[in-house]
């Protein structure tokens, strides 16, 4: 399940890997998360702890992976996943026999647990040698293909970041080997424990409980052996985070190798961490709180928080006309960003664009002053009439380019806009009249900045074809598979029938809420009293003696 994150990243990365955004974020936050896990984990005696440290670890060193768009990450990606899952399960499974059958879990009570605890000492063993990345298990080829990726990089001119990343997976096998080898010498092979009153084993499992641990953890370490037999179980996987086939071939043995003599090192360094745990452990408790990992997390965390919950006070928490401000100046500068992407040289905008006919002229002339008099109206309902007008003026648009299913449509949202808007305002309170507004000059630009959005998303629609256009495969398709001439009618009802179906639903959904509402006995009661009141009044003035002014 904490892989799901690793997972969603894994499926976006064939159509995100080319985005330096998306190396450099991944590199980044993943190298760091890598290190920082393995380097906290030796700190804690908990076992679950250091479990978990050690998992943050693992799943940044596979988003770190997940930067690089080579094969060799690829399949370091899938071999990282399937090592951790086969020695980090059964590591947890061993803790928590630990836990129920002593009473503890903590590393300073703890020690000789092999003794009463063959099955589960052995289990832990294996998945730890596994973690620790001693060969031949999958743990092994695992830290092998994150040492090889960033050994590449370093002989393909990248020699700085080469360097910091394999300098970072050097750090992380040496701290996670250390932690897991503290782990099952302090648990299970020392003779006496820290504190004077060691704990006891209370409750024995069976072999059979420990069994399913115990499977896991020596698939984990023996069966990479046969790698060459189980490399399509991890090249399938691999090319779909690639996107594209892979020619990489996996083997436990390259010869003396740089990146094998540095593993070879990497173990040497983790039993000496491990030997001079009380050491490393007491250099972190000295440590000053403000330089601690920890405090550098939530601080950023806090952080986080803090400026979300400003940004929301600025963009969502006053009235509605800065929240819509905010977003469509957002949406403008998105398309001010594409605009400066696109290669304009190559354009002809003359020759790509129509000079418009006497009937589109006089369609604008109408659409442009019906929106003036919307915004300048002083009434309501000229307002709602302007607004009216200018949906009659697309829908003349529709009309004059032969949709007449569009037209139709149009036509219909316009008249019941127009009269559910005058049904709702003719309810509401008149608004105060409003003095000199000093941010109309900023309205106006925002206007302005919005109408050339709509505006530039439509020329360029029409002037800039980053891709084939879809409409000649439904001209084609829509008789020989629709059964239909009417283009649109066979876009909505057959190749768009599921997205359809689901605004009717939705649609129905809210009628049947809105009539459920209608019906319920709070509204019934409502209702009631309303009209009682309005016999009131109605019965309070005919009994009003004539001439009687108002109190």
């Amino acid at each position: 399940m904490v892989k799901a994150g690793v997972y969603l990243l894994a499926r976006f990365h064939p159509a995100l890997s080319d985005s330096p955004l998306w190396f450099w974020s991944l590199l980044i936050v993943g190298g760091v998360t890598m290190v920082f896990g393995a380097v906290t984990a030796i700190r804690y005696t908990d076992m679950k702890a250091i479990l978990a440290y050690t998992t943050i670890s693992a799943l940044g060193t596979a988003t770190a992976l997940l930067a690089f768009n080579s094969e060799m990450a690829a399949v370091g990606v899938t071999v990282t996943i399937l090592a951790h899952a086969l020695y980090k399960a059964p590591l947890f499974l061993t803790a928590g026999t630990v836990d129920h059958a002593v009473g503890t879990r903590d590393l300073r009570f703890l020690a000789g647990l092999w003794r009463p605890l063959p099955v589960v000492a052995l289990t832990g063993m294996l998945a730890a040698l596994s973690m620790a990345g001693v060969p031949p298990t999958w743990g092994f080829l695992a830290k092998e293909l994150l040492l090889e990726q960033f050994y590449d990089v370093y002989g393909a001119g990248g020699q700085w970041l080469g360097a910091i990343g394999y300098g970072a997976a050097v750090t992380m096998g040496i701290f996670t080997g250390g932690a897991v080898f503290a782990l099952i010498w302090e648990a299970f092979l020392r003779s006496h424990a820290d504190e004077p009153e060691p704990a006891h084993v209370h409750h024995k499992p069976s072999f059979w409980f420990a069994l399913p641990a115990l499977i896991l953890a020596a698939l984990g370490a023996f069966t990479a052996l046969f790698i060459g037999w189980l490399e399509p179980l991890v090249v399938a996987p691999a090319q779909a985070i690639l996107g594209a086939p892979l020619h990489k071939h996996l083997a436990l043995w390259h010869g003396w190798t740089f990146v094998l003599i540095t593993s070879l090192g990497i173990l040497a360094a983790a039993v000496i961490v491990a030997a001079g745990r009380r050491w490393v452990r007491r250099a972190f408790a000295h440590t000053p709180p403000r330089l601690s990992g920890v405090y550098v997390y939530d601080t950023i965390v806090d952080g986080v928080y803090r400026f979300a919950y400003r940004l929301t006070r600025v963009v969502q928490g006053g009235p509605m006309a800065p929240q819509i401000t905010v977003t469509l100046m957002a949406a403008v500068a998105v398309l001010g960003y594409a605009v400066f992407k696109i290669d304009l040289k190559n354009l002809t905008i003359l020759d790509s664009v129509d000079v418009p006919l006497i009937p589109e002229i006089l369609i604008f002339l109408v659409a442009i002053v019906a929106a003036v008099a919307t915004v300048r109206s002083r009434s309501r309902l000229s307002a709602i009439i302007s607004l009216g007008v200018v949906g009659v003026a697309v829908t003349l648009f529709f009309i004059f380019y032969s949709a007449p299913d569009l037209a139709l449509t149009q036509l219909l949202i316009e008249v019941l806009t127009v009269v559910l808007l005058v049904l709702v305002f003719f309810r509401v309170k008149p608004d105060r009249p409003i003095g000199r507004d000093n941010r109309i000059i900023l309205r106006l630009v925002v206007s302005v900045l919005v109408g050339f959005f709509g505006f530039a998303i439509v020329m360029f629609n029409h002037i800039y074809q980053v891709a084939p256009s879809i409409s000649p495969y439904f001209i084609a398709n829509s008789l020989p598979l629709g059964q239909g001439a009417n283009v649109v009618n066979v876009i909505l009802v057959d190749i768009r029938g599921y997205d359809t179906m689901g605004e009717i639903t939705v649609l129905t959904l809210a009628a049947l809420g809105g009539y459920a509402v209608i019906r319920s006995p709070q509204v019934s009661a409502l209702r009631q009293r309303l009209a009682g009141l309005s016999r009131a009044r109605k019965q309070d003035a005919a009994n009003k003696p004539a001439g009687a002014g108002d109190d």
